[in-house]
């Protein structure tokens, strides 16, 4: 075997594992670890070493490679598990497994009893399930197992993994690249994948395609892209004998192994980040990478994911550029100019603070853990996140009133299938329609195959549904096996295979083989509305807008069939140009007597206060409804003075964000309280002082109770220093220490007080002309000195010239050309070449 960087490390590695729990290595790209490192410690273990890889394709390629490495049968003393395929059998002690399989074994096996010692690859990445997976590890460790972990990652914050588990030791290993050149585009990054940026990718590819015979790699951000850049490049590549071949997780196992080997003629490879680490490409020696990617992301108000499209952080582009000097000296092409990498993160945003959570805190309640919000997490996600997971959960009966897991929740937990889904096949089960909800499920989980253009000509049908149309469609090519015109093949034959999966699954389970042959309508919208409880919408009045449980606003799309129903379960949902609503195109209708009929129990009387913002006042409404969700218009009767002195307090809690949106200076404060307790949750620094979610509300409630004596108007309250009533009822301390740590604004050397804005995903900022900074040579920081500020600098129009969290580089590196250009265009102002030497100054109009 050609010798790897790791080999010389590995009898040390060996040493430290063999004597101790835990290991944290750090390699950089071709060190060789994920295929050297797992076998060589079969050797210190009596048991099983499983090893999590985030993807299919890394796990399936690094137990092959092993294989061919030692000699060994794909089986036998290596193997792999991952979705649909398990080649492993009773003597296998070296098991590669896509990330997510991890919990589920461990919900038949919760203490891994033949396990010794856990892998966790690329930990980089940091998937959902890689967060999930380290937290139970940890959690049985505490418990007294002795099984041991080992994280590994080419680029990884290695200190701060090292101390959340108990400081392991941490090893270092180089990696064996090739000279990389790296060649930065003149333009700025578009942040979008408009037809110039394909002509822009077009033109580097015939420039880089020029300057080797080799493989090249492109980095796209989604399966869309990936057509879309083989359409444009087709006839070229034709024309010189090149191989477009397209690399994503939604091909199949075969065809992404095809991907990873050498071809008989020179490829371009097409692929999302999934090619970003874990398997090297044979052959490849260029990268052109777009420097863009689409992330899950879960609005936490609504419960609905959607893709993001978005800039990929420093971590990934370097991962990326990477790929290139594996086999030989490469050459790397970033689509965006180097100061534009001043605007991007550092590392990406973990998943587990971006995405559903209903699945895992479904199987942390397995494993017995019932206080989600204190389970031993490495970076702990929102609270919002777990409340809105922990509420479905109630809802759906996974879960009962303690958060202890039901029988329901263990046999949703046992069906491969994300939850609601699994609800969904499990009530079908129950109602012998096993073969509607495979279908249905499958329609949900995949694709839309409905054409765009094709949206709008299903109008007339008032099916008041949009998933009957999907249904018949489906049911046309299971029985002909051709798309009709209005829908895609490739997406149809998607649906179709996952469905027959689906049904086979269940089946396999033990489910019922018997089907219902009745009218599959009343019963399609019986399963969604059991499966979908929290996404109930009553529409207003005869407009196009609801309100959904929860008090979310939505609004379905024009193209929706749900055109007359009261009532529907929004199934798809994207943020619209309000932030108080969200568009459903994917929506199935229901009357009130249907609702009225399926959830007689769960109907409550309603009597409250509420504060109508039209009309400026209180009244007392009186109303039926349903898991939160008004059944009907509810009767008004003014308020009393009394009940509105009585309840005022508590009405400002509940209408926080009107709140906020009438007194500017404690919705700033507020911010900045949210960042401190966001950075500690993610244990970014160390304090005495912390707050929970209960503990918050009551704060609330207090300096509500001060605020509003003796009002009766809410306008009253709005209009007072609510910042006073706030720091009052907080600890003296805290407050002193809180407003030092993250002031609420900084002086600068011009003298003008500049406000700090704290974002919710980005680092704190200011907005401020470069003249009134001159002499400031040190990125000033914030929080205990952890987070620098970024500072978006302004020209004399108090337009953005530049945005740096490094005063330091920008003065050193940016600011010579930054100065060029403002010379020319205000001449009249002074530029000094030393920014140190400058006079900063205070002219102009204030934004702040």
């Amino acid at each position: 075997m050609i010798h790897l960087p790791v080999d010389d490390f590995i009898p040390s590695i060996k040493d430290q594992i063999q004597n101790g729990l835990n290991l944290v290595l750090t390699a950089a790209p071709g060190a060789g670890k994920t295929t050297r490192l797992p076998p060589a410690l079969l050797d210190i273990v009596k048991g099983k070493i499983i090893v999590l890889e985030p993807r299919r394709m890394a796990a399936i390629a690094a137990a092959h490679r092993i294989a061919d490495e030692n000699g060994w049968t794909i089986g036998d003393e290596v193997g792999y598990q991952v979705r649909f395929a398990n080649k492993t059998s009773a003597k296998t002690r070296l098991i590669f497994m896509t990330e997510a399989l991890l919990a589920r074994q461990m919900l038949d096996d919760p203490e891994l009893s033949d396990v010794d010692l856990v892998i966790l690859d690329e930990f980089h990445e940091r998937s959902l399930h890689v967060d999930l997976s380290l937290g139970l590890l940890r959690e049985l460790q505490e418990l007294g197992r002795e099984i041991k972990i080992l994280v590994m990652s080419a680029t990884l914050e290695a200190e701060k993994i090292s101390a959340y588990m108990g400081q392991a030791p941490i090893v270092s290993v180089p990696g064996k690249l090739f000279d990389l050149e790296v060649v930065y585009q003149k333009n700025s990054q578009v942040i979008q994948t408009f037809p110039s940026f394909f002509e822009s990718l077009a033109q580097t590819v015939c420039e880089a395609a020029a300057k080797t015979d080799k493989d090249i790699l492109i980095f796209l951000p989604g399966v869309g892209e990936i057509d879309r850049a083989r359409n444009v490049l087709e006839d070229w590549a034709s024309s010189r004998n090149i191989d477009l071949v397209p690399l994503h997780g939604s091909l199949n196992i075969e065809d992404q192994r095809r991907a990873l080997q050498k071809g008989p003629r020179q490829r371009i490879v097409l692929s999302t980040n999934i090619a970003e680490s874990s398997v090297t490409l044979d052959g490849v020696n260029t990268v052109i990478d777009s420097g863009l990617a689409k992330n899950m992301k879960q609005d936490y108000r609504t419960g609905f994911s959607r893709l993001e499209l978005g800039r990929i952080s420093l971590s990934s582009a370097i991962q990326r550029a990477g790929r290139a000097a594996r086999q030989f000296p490469g050459r790397a092409y970033k689509m965006w100019n180097k100061m534009d990498e001043h605007s991007f993160a550092k590392s990406e945003t973990a998943e587990i603070q971006r995405v559903d959570l209903t699945e895992s805190l479904l199987f942390l309640a397995a494993q017995g853990v019932t206080d989600f919000q204190n389970f031993s997490w490495f970076e702990k996600p929102s609270s919002a996140a777990i409340e809105k997971a922990t509420q479905y959960l109630k809802l759906a009966g996974a879960i009962d009133s303690h958060c202890k897991i039901t029988d329901l929740g263990r046999k949703i937990l046992h069906f491969p299938l994300p939850v609601r889904l699994a609800k969904l096949m499990l009530v079908a089960a129950e109602r012998n329609s096993l073969e509607l909800g495979a279908d249905l499920a499958a329609i949900l989980q995949e694709r839309d195959f409905i054409r765009r253009e094709a949206q709008g000509s299903f109008q007339g049908d008032k099916t008041e549904c949009d998933l009957q149309v999907r249904l018949d469609l489906l049911q046309q090519f299971k029985k002909s096996g051709k798309a009709p015109r209005e829908a895609g093949f490739m997406a149809m034959q998607t649906v179709s295979q996952s469905a027959s999966q689906i049904l086979s699954l269940a089946r396999k389970m033990g489910a019922n083989q018997i089907t219902k042959t009745e009218s599959t309508e009343l019963e399609m919208r019986t399963l969604l509305l059991r499966a979908f409880p929290d996404r109930l919408c009553r529409r207003r009045g005869q407009t196009d807008r609801a309100l959904m449980v929860g008090g979310r606003g939505v609004k379905l799309q024009a193209e929706s069939q749900v055109k007359t129903s009261e009532f529907f379960v929004a199934l798809n949902g994207i943020e619209g140009s309000s932030d108080a609503e969200t568009i459903v195109s994917l929506a199935c209708g229901f009357t009130k007597e249907f609702i009225l009929g399926h959830f007689k129990n769960e109907i409550q009387k309603n009597r409250d206060l509420t504060f109508i913002e039209e009309k400026g006042q209180f009244f007392v409404r009186e109303y039926k409804s349903l898991f939160g969700l008004p059944l009907e218009e509810p009767s008004l009767l003014p308020a009393s003075p009394e009940d509105v002195e009585a309840k005022l307090p508590q009405v400002l809690v509940e209408k926080w964000s009107l709140v906020t949106k009438n007194n500017e200076k404690l919705a700033e404060w507020w911010e900045r309280l949210e960042f401190w307790m966001r950075h500690q949750a993610q244990a970014a620094f160390e304090s005495e002082f912390s707050f929970s979610e209960e503990q918050l509300q009551e704060l609330k409630l207090e300096a509500f109770t001060q605020a509003s004596m003796g009002e009766k108007k809410l306008q009253a309250v709005f209009e007072k220093d609510l910042v006073f009533f706030f720091e009052s009822v907080f600890d003296h301390d805290f407050i002193r220490t809180f407003n030092k740590e993250l002031p609420a604004r900084i002086t600068v050397p011009s003298g003008s007080q500049i406000k700090v804005i704290y974002p919710a995903d980005k680092a704190p900022y200011l907005e401020v002309r470069i003249q009134e900074v001159f002499g400031l040579m040190e990125t000033p920081k914030v929080l205990f000195g952890k987070s620098p500020l970024t500072f978006h600098l302004l020209g004399p129009n108090f337009r953005p010239v530049q945005v740096t969290s490094n005063l330091e580089s920008f003065w050193k590196n940016g600011y010579p050309e930054v100065r060029k250009e403002l010379r020319i265009k205000y001449p009249k102002h002074q530029w000094p070449e030393d920014p140190a030497d400058g006079t900063p100054e205070a002219k102009g109009r204030r934004r702040f």
